[in-house]
C-alpha cells in the first residue's frame, strides 16, 4: 500500500509541476507533498539535472527533520521553508517555492497581491510581503513562515514565492492564482488602481461555495476556492498532450 501511495505521489507531483511550469514560464522552484503516514515528504525539481545520468523526474524524499532518505540531486537550499512550514502547522499537506516573475516584479515595485476577485478571497486582505530571505538557515525558513501566518502565501522580495496547501493539488492552484492575479493587477493598472473586493462580498462568496460562517474562524487557514475543479481541468489537458491557454 505504501508504495502505490507513493507512486500516486510522484504522479501528482509531476503534473503539478507541469502545470507550473507552463503557467509560470520559469524553471526555478520545486513542488512538494507530505506522504499519507505525515512522516515524510516527497519533493521535485521544476528544472531537469544537470547530470544527464539522473532521470529528470528524480524525486526526492525526505523526513520532517531534513534527511535525505531517497533520490539522488542534491537537496534544495531552500529545504528549510519546506521543513519549517510542515513543522509549523500538521494540517499542511503540501508546501512549493517558485520564482513567478510577474508576482515578483509587483512586490519589487512595492505593491500587494490583493484579493480582486472571487477566486482568491482567501488571499485575506493581501498577500504579506517578506524583505529578500535566501533559504540555506533554519532562520530563514522559521521567519518565512511566521510571516506567512495563516495566509496561503508569502511573497519574498527579490527572491520569489511560498505557498502551502492541505493538499497538493490545493497549493499548486494557490501558486497559479498567485502568478495570475499579479496579472490582473498589473493590467488593471494601466487604467485605474486596482481594489480588494469589499470584505463582506468576499465573506458571502465563500460563506455560499465553503460553508463557512459570516465570520473568519480565528487562526484558521482559509482554503483556496474550486481548486479541484481547477487541477482536473489541467490534468486533463496534460494527459491529452495540450495546452490551455495563459493570462
Amino acid at each position: 500500500m505504501r508504495e502505490k501511495e507513493t507512486a500516486d505521489l510522484k504522479n501528482k507531483l509531476a503534473t503539478a509541476i507541469s502545470i507550473l511550469r507552463w503557467e509560470l514560464c520559469d524553471m526555478w522552484g520545486h513542488a512538494s507533498a507530505k506522504t499519507a503516514d505525515g512522516k515524510r515528504f516527497l519533493l521535485l525539481h521544476l528544472r531537469p539535472p544537470m547530470d544527464p545520468g539522473i532521470p529528470e523526474d528524480d524525486v526526492l524524499e525526505f523526513d520532517l527533520d531534513g534527511n535525505l532518505l531517497s533520490g539522488r540531486r542534491n537537496p534544495p537550499d531552500e529545504i528549510f521553508f519546506y521543513l519549517c512550514a510542515y513543522k509549523a502547522n500538521k494540517n499542511i499537506g503540501a508546501v512549493i517555492h517558485c520564482h513567478p516573475p510577474i508576482a515578483i516584479s509587483l512586490t519589487a515595485t512595492g505593491q500587494r497581491i490583493i484579493p480582486i476577485y472571487q477566486h482568491v478571497t482567501h488571499f485575506g486582505r493581501g498577500v504579506p510581503v517578506s524583505p529578500w530571505l535566501y533559504g540555506s538557515l533554519p532562520a530563514h525558513g522559521k521567519r518565512a513562515v511566521k510571516l506567512m501566518g495563516e495566509n496561503c502565501a508569502l511573497m519574498i522580495k527579490g527572491h520569489g514565492a511560498l505557498v502551502v496547501g492541505e493538499t497538493l493539488e490545493e497549493a499548486c492552484i494557490n501558486m497559479v492564482r498567485l502568478e495570475r492575479t499579479s496579472k490582473m493587477i498589473l493590467s488593471a493598472a494601466s487604467v485605474g488602481k486596482p481594489a480588494p473586493l469589499p470584505p463582506s462580498a468576499a465573506r458571502k462568496f465563500r460563506s455560499i461555495y465553503m460553508g463557512e460562517g459570516s465570520k473568519e474562524t480565528p487562526g484558521k487557514r482559509r482554503k483556496s476556492i474550486g481548486h479541484v475543479t481547477e487541477w482536473h481541468y489541467y490534468e486533463s489537458m496534460i494527459k491529452k498532450g495540450e495546452r490551455w491557454n495563459r493570462l
